[in-house]
């Protein structure tokens, strides 16, 4: 008897979970007048749909889907709750789900300014101080300087891993620095690898597949993976492109997007207008992903689209089919805050779009604790970079002039003048060579960073660290060599928005000075905290 119970017990649970997972969504889109608000689209993640004119909605549920929400129309306001945007609610065992919305007020302003950030990547409280009194300070003291709306936009990785589990617990303390109160402006967040987690035991019907329950702690502290919003002209989308490999190896992943999620992209497009503006954000660069081809056809229907991505902790421009740009961009936490450096040179900080309409009128990298006008760095060939672990020695020669020109993209200009003549643009060094693991005369790699990273710091020198990590392609950096030695250099670099930026002899670096003379004491490199796990290794 008690056998034919539980069996009957089994069945009721199955069943009822199975009804749970495929019972009908519908609810009222509608102003804190109860106005109704029509062509407003509500997702599940999966399938989109949109308001009628009375503001209703109505689709039938994903088993695997967690919340809906709806993609914020652009006149009107972005729900805050717990300081962070809060379009969406948890599906339950409801099937009606309301959503009032707050009318902006006035006209809107002529910018919007995107700050998008890259791998914040907190391993420990350390780090999250270290975001507190670095990137947060950086961010609201240069959009205080700015006309128009301000947003945020990160691109994954905001915790990081130790060993072969990701650091979720730092999420929460994220959170809450990333709340309005405190960043500033709202932020809206993009999954990374880094960000995900496997519970074992979350079997049940809100967990049904492996993959999605690697989700959920993300879910449960920022919202949904995939979504939209819109502001001005502009369609905003966010998706999570980490596939996992294998269920408790946080390393085992590649880049992808399901035909679920493809099919969603397609679904929440086909409700936008073709005259606007699409950003597309990802955490794992779209020139590596399996299904580029089928994501670009989706994004080409759109004359203006553009992809922005972050993961390598680089900055990386490339130009896929239908000509549709992706920014690849460096890390907010450089080289996991061992410095303040990425691995290819750029110093860590964040891009910052500048929109009117349904253009990118004006976008730049900002590097922390630097002036907008910091964009390269110049090196003597013949510099000797590194430390106590090793040394890095440039074989260009002394009248070679390197310049590592941190945002550059192919439709930049950067011109050489030698005693005020202009001698055309400078050589690029061809990437598409791969790194070395040492300098040569075709390696296109930033070695004074190399020679911090690995050769003071001791980075892939030191138990637990990896080497690999910080000897990336730097696909920014040009050389020229001088017409007669004693001559006077000055590079002369042009964005494709009429920024002008400037480099002189009096900016080379000819040796091992790790600081910048405008931020740092001059009589001493700057010194770093040690990070308690770097304590332990050593």
């Amino acid at each position: 008897m008690k056998k034919i119970i539980v069996i009957l017990a089994a069945a009721f649970l199955t069943v009822f979970a199975s009804e749970a997972r495929t019972m009908k969504v519908f609810g009222t889109v509608s102003d804190i007048s109860g106005n109704p608000v029509p062509g407003v689209t509500v997702s599940d993640g999966f399938t989109a749909v949109q308001t009628d004119t009375e503001g209703h909605y109505s689709f039938v549920r994903n088993e695997a889907a967690y919340y809906v929400h709806y993609s914020v129309p652009s006149d009107y306001e972005i729900p805050i709750r717990y300081g962070i945007p809060c379009f969406f609610r948890k599906l339950d065992r409801d099937s009606v789900y309301n959503f009032h919305l707050i009318p902006k007020e006035g006209p809107s302003p002529k910018t919007l300014n995107i700050f998008f950030m890259a791998d914040p990547q907190c391993q420990n409280p350390h780090h999250v101080r270290r975001f507190h009194n670095e990137t947060i300070p950086d961010i609201k003291e240069h959009a205080a300087a700015l006309s128009g709306e301000k947003y945020c936009i990160t691109l994954g990785d905001i915790g990081y891993t130790e060993g072969e589990f990701n650091t979720n617990y730092i999420l929460p303390m994220m959170k809450e620095e990333m709340e309005l109160e405190h960043f500033g402006m709202p932020v809206f967040q993009t999954n990374g690898n880094h960000d995900q987690i496997y519970d074992g035991l979350a079997l049940n019907d809100q967990n049904p597949l492996p993959m999605q329950r690697y989700l959920r702690m993300f879910e449960d502290i920022f919202g949904p993976t995939d979504y939209s919003w819109n502001r001005g002209n502009v369609h905003f989308v966010s998706m999570n492109n980490v596939m996992y490999d294998e269920l408790n190896r946080s390393g085992k992943y590649h880049g992808a997007l399901t035909k679920e999620q493809l099919e969603w992209l397609r679904q929440d497009l086909s409700f936008v207008p073709k005259d606007k503006l699409v950003i597309f954000c990802v955490h794992i660069p779209v020139w590596n992903m399996k299904e580029r081809d089928e994501l670009l056809e989706i994004l080409s229907r759109f004359p203006n689209r553009y992809i922005y991505s972050g993961h390598i902790h680089a900055n990386r421009p490339d130009v896929h089919k239908y000509g549709i740009k992706e920014y690849n961009l460096a890390a907010a936490s450089g080289c996991w805050w061992w410095s303040r450096l990425n691995a290819d040179g750029v110093p860590h900080g964040y891009q910052v779009v500048q929109i009117e309409g349904n253009k990118i009128v004006n976008q730049y990298w900002k590097s922390t604790r630097y002036p907008v006008s910091y964009q390269m760095r110049l090196y003597r060939g013949d510099g000797v970079f590194g430390g106590s672990y090793e040394r890095c020695e440039l074989p260009f020669g002394k009248n070679v002039v390197l310049a590592n020109v941190f945002g550059w993209t192919p439709d930049w200009k950067v011109e050489v003048y030698e005693n005020g003549k202009l001698m055309g643009e400078m050589e690029r060094i061809n990437p598409d060579g791969g790194k070395s693991q040492h300098p040569s005369l075709t390696s296109c790699q930033d070695w004074w960073a190399i020679g911090y990273h690995c050769g003071v710091v001791g980075r892939g020198n030191i138990k637990g660290s990896n080497r690999n990590s910080y000897i990336p392609v730097c696909t920014h950096m040009f050389k020229y060599t001088r017409k007669h030695a004693r001559s006077k250099i000055t590079i002369v670099a042009t964005d494709p928005y009429g920024n002008v930026y400037k480099g002189s002899d009096a900016d080379m670096i000819k040796g091992d000075v790790f600081k910048d003379p405008s931020i740092y004491d001059t009589a001493r490199p700057p010194v770093y905290d040690l990070d308690p796990v770097w304590e332990y290794y050593q």
